[in-house]
């Protein structure tokens, strides 16, 4: 009888280290499991996205896929040759003069019956009025608060096969950005607003 149960004993003992040994195998395990999860979420790459900068005084416009803002983790796309805003007086407006970093492309548009902004027009988000100066109020880069003198978005849009409106000698537009009609349409093929944002950064160079 006394056989009988100290055999249980040591019976119920090694169970139960059985059981502890197997525990502790499990924990080890999910927690190197958790740690691979943690690692390889800490190693995926963000999304790539296309956005676009503007040298507002050279005229250059650069298209990027990268990470929206940061150079160094972008490539150039393209590079594109554009007309802006009359300085000092119907410019394309900065983000920064209103407290913003960007703007975003909202909207693309097939403008084709409007000879001023034909083929197409991709909309952003800079602050539009029904009523004078028909832009963002305050803004005060002309002597005082400019006056677009235009009703409507600004925007990227074609020069309707007239490229003497991306001269040097031509003024330029009333704040919007003008592009080669062959560009604008590059653009309209290529961005997609409903996809991801596409920010439009705006340098003063």
């Amino acid at each position: 009888m006394f056989v009988n149960f100290f055999v249980r004993m040591a019976t119920m003992k090694k169970t139960t280290s059985t059981l502890i040994i197997f525990a502790i195998i499990a924990v080890m395990t999910w927690m190197l499991l958790n740690q691979k999860k943690q690692n390889a979420a800490s190693t995926v790459k963000p999304q790539e996205k296309h956005w676009l900068l503007l040298h507002r005084k050279s005229n250059k416009e650069y298209l990027f896929l990268g990470e929206p803002g940061i150079k160094e983790k972008s490539k150039i796309i393209k590079e594109f040759i554009v007309k802006t805003g009359i300085p000092g007086e119907r410019p394309t407006p900065l983000p920064k003069l209103l407290g913003r970093d960007y703007w975003v492309i909202v909207n693309k548009l097939n403008s084709s019956d409007n000879p001023e902004t034909a083929p197409y027009f991709l909309t952003l988000n800079i602050p539009t009025k029904d009523l004078e100066p028909y832009g963002p109020e305050p803004y005060t880069e002309c002597n005082g608060q400019c006056n677009w003198s235009l009703l409507g978005d600004f925007g990227l849009h074609g020069v309707n096969g007239d490229e003497s409106r991306l001269s040097t000698d031509n003024p330029g537009s009333s704040g919007c950005v003008r592009h080669k009609d062959s560009d604008i349409s590059f653009l309209y093929n290529l961005l997609d607003p409903n996809d991801y944002e596409i920010r439009y950064y705006i340098e003063d160079i």
